[in-house]
């Protein structure tokens, strides 16, 4: 009896990590990576968790001690001072990069980003896609619970940004991201606000990286009474501009 041929098992997706940048996010940290490695376990994919103390005046360095004690997939970076966004994610990679993860995908740990819009980065990672961005403005996308001056500051800028740089992106400020560990080694970013986010994206086009994105639903902050802890401040846009139309080499 001649037996069949199987059929090939689907590949699996590259080994990734998730990054949390945090400041000041000990009311969010025990909920955020709960809820970020129940999803990882349940995916069982050898994921981990790279949270960044960026030099937190609360209590979020103890709370994340605790939670490494009973979470085999965390892995802790600490800042002994506050340095920005820019500097927690540059750290988060160098822990990517030296972790030997294919991917790192970075969130934010406020609750803003429900890890199970993580399921639609994966796709994108099989195909081996550089530069992975999660998107506010592509069809099966909401914003829930956020004020219309700050969607309509978002939207213009994205619109802005998309129409200087000519890629196949919709969502250019948002931090929910996944980078290919190969292109994160040739990033060489310095900005440590929240304009890195358009300075790594005008490296990563002009280093020929190719683009991709997942809709996902952006809602409020969680914690009652919890405020953004990374601030935008006027030098944030003024770089996002100076990033957009610098001259091109």
């Amino acid at each position: 009896m001649t037996s069949r041929p199987t059929a090939p098992s689907p590949p699996l997706p590259p080994r990734f990590c998730v990054v949390l940048p945090m400041y000041n996010e000990g009311a969010n940290a025990r909920a955020c990576i709960g809820a970020i490695d129940t999803l990882l376990s349940g995916l069982d994919l050898g994921a981990a968790i790279i949270a960044v103390d960026d030099g937190s005046s609360d209590d979020t360095w103890s709370v994340l001690q605790d939670l490494a004690t009973v979470t085999p997939s965390l892995r802790l970076c600490r800042h002994g001072t506050n340095q920005g966004y820019g500097a927690a994610n540059r750290t988060g990679f160098a822990a990517a990069i030296a972790g030997g993860f294919d991917y790192a995908l970075v969130m934010d740990a406020d609750g803003t980003q429900d890890p199970q819009f993580i399921r639609g980065f994966l796709p994108h990672m099989r195909q081996g896609v550089d530069f992975i961005k999660a998107t506010r403005y592509a069809r099966g996308s909401r914003v829930e619970g956020v004020d219309i001056r700050r969607k309509a500051i978002s939207w213009l800028g994205n619109r802005v940004a998309k129409a200087a740089l000519r890629i196949p992106l919709t969502d250019f400020t948002n931090g929910f991201r996944a980078i290919r560990g190969e292109l994160l080694k040739k990033l060489t970013t310095h900005d440590n606000g929240f304009s890195v986010l358009m300075e790594e994206v005008v490296q990563a086009r002009r280093l020929g990286a190719s683009f991709a994105e997942v809709p996902y639903t952006l809602t409020v902050r969680r914690a009652p009474g919890s405020t953004s802890k990374f601030t935008y401040s006027f030098a944030v846009y003024r770089n996002y501009l100076r990033y957009l139309f610098r001259p091109r080499g």
